[in-house]
């Protein structure tokens, strides 16, 4: 086994699991409303701080990354002793780093759409109508969470 990469792969996980930390206490500690589920309140703040919420799930993007190390080490050393958990554990580090993408790109892209489509209007129909498609594509990714979250 190559100690540079188990340590690469160590630091990896390591870079991962304090960044995913800081990442879920700052979305907990400012951006309350997401937690809750309120979905207006979602689309007025995030209509008012696009920039700071897209930053954020930018950020979140590039730090999933972090675990791409990991995926090397883990498959060095189980295929030295168990071939076919290399092969599944690869699969499922896929499907994680697709998924982990979707997710906070998800936010990224839609939630900002969503809320300056929100702001803009003052059509009440409208603005339902917005909400319950927020409130389907979070009902979506709690979903991938629920299936993917801990691949």
């Amino acid at each position: 086994m190559d100690p540079k990469l188990l340590k690469l792969g160590g630091w990896g996980a390591l870079v991962y699991a304090v960044s995913t930390a800081f990442f879920y206490a700052y979305l907990w500690r400012h951006w309350p409303m997401v937690e809750k589920q309120e979905a207006e309140a979602v689309l007025k703040t995030v209509g008012r701080n696009t920039a700071s919420w897209q930053s954020f799930w930018w950020l979140g993007i590039l730090l999933s990354f972090s675990l791409i190390p990991t995926f090397p080490a883990l498959c060095q050393v189980l295929l030295r002793t168990e071939p076919a958990y290399a092969y599944i554990a690869l699969l499922f580090g896929l499907i994680a780093i697709i998924l982990g993408t979707i997710g906070p790109l998800r936010h990224a892209t839609i939630t900002p759409t969503l809320a300056e489509l929100y702001t803009n209007t003052s059509d009440k129909g409208v603005k339902q109508t917005i909400v319950l498609i927020y409130k389907a594509q979070e009902a979506y990714g709690q979903g991938l969470f629920c299936l993917f979250g801990s691949t």
